[in-house]
């Protein structure tokens, strides 16, 4: 079980303070909030590209930080930050040496997950080379080659056509049936709505929502209608235009 806890990071008018989760092996979490909102900054901090000024992350009840246990959650990256030039297979070897494992290993695993995936075929292809949909599935297929217990991914469906979508989103659910657990950033909530068991909302930084999620009975909508700051403002607007507009009328 990974616990993250109260997580704060102060970048003086902005920041993030006091968000926490927990994920278990085949939990899939949303994370939902608009721009700017704190999910990224959530996330850099989690895996020490910040450094937080509060909190914790345990995994098994002991940090991953002192027990060197951090190559047990992988981060899947927004498409616009991929190395586009890079190949494959030198990609997957850089990846896989961060998280410790040798050259052998990696590509003996990564030659598998490509059969599996039914991307053999583009080992020494780059990124630029391969399509939208394809860039994806094969960033997750780097993403597995560590076998982590915990994958992260940010907007993982973004600017990708239906088919696409529709087959990435059913290889998380897999991934998240084999116990693997997953925390998705989106956008789209819509998709949302048919594969997380539990959602997390983050507003202007903070907290405002975690709770799990059962999609027969719960709107993502809705939710995040009744405890986004934004659109409870927005609607206040839109009401006092109304009033307005009705007794200008009269």
């Amino acid at each position: 079980m990974l616990e993250i806890k109260n997580i704060s990071k102060n970048f003086g008018e902005a920041g993030i303070k006091g968000i926490g989760l927990t994920l278990e092996p085949g939990d899939i979490i949303g994370l939902v909030g608009d721009n700017g909102a704190g999910k990224s900054t959530f996330i850099k901090c989690i895996f020490k590209e910040y450094d937080k000024d509060e909190g914790e992350v345990l995994l098994n009840g002991s940090s991953i930080y002192e027990q060197r246990s951090l190559s047990s959650l992988c981060f899947f990256p927004d498409q616009s930050v991929y190395p586009k030039g890079i190949k494959i297979k030198d990609y997957c070897l850089l990846d896989a040496q961060l998280a410790g494992i040798n050259k052998t290993a990696a590509l003996k695993r990564l030659q598998e997950l490509l059969e599996l995936f039914g991307l053999a075929d583009y080992l020494n292809k780059t990124f630029a080379q391969l399509s939208a949909g394809m860039q994806k599935k094969m960033m997750l297929v780097i993403t597995l080659v560590s076998n982590p217990k915990y994958i992260f991914l940010d907007e993982p469906t973004a600017n990708l056509d239906v088919n696409s979508r529709i087959e990435l989103l059913g290889i998380i659910k897999t991934l998240s049936q084999k116990g693997i657990g997953i925390l998705i950033t989106s956008h789209i909530i819509d998709e949302l709505q048919g594969i997380i068991n539990k959602l997390v909302i983050i507003d202007s930084g903070l907290q405002v929502y975690n709770a799990k999620f059962d999609a027969q009975i719960e709107s993502i909508q809705k939710i995040y209608s009744s405890v986004s700051s934004r659109i409870k403002i927005n609607q206040e607007k839109v009401v006092a235009n109304l009033d307005l507009e009705k007794n200008l009328k009269l």
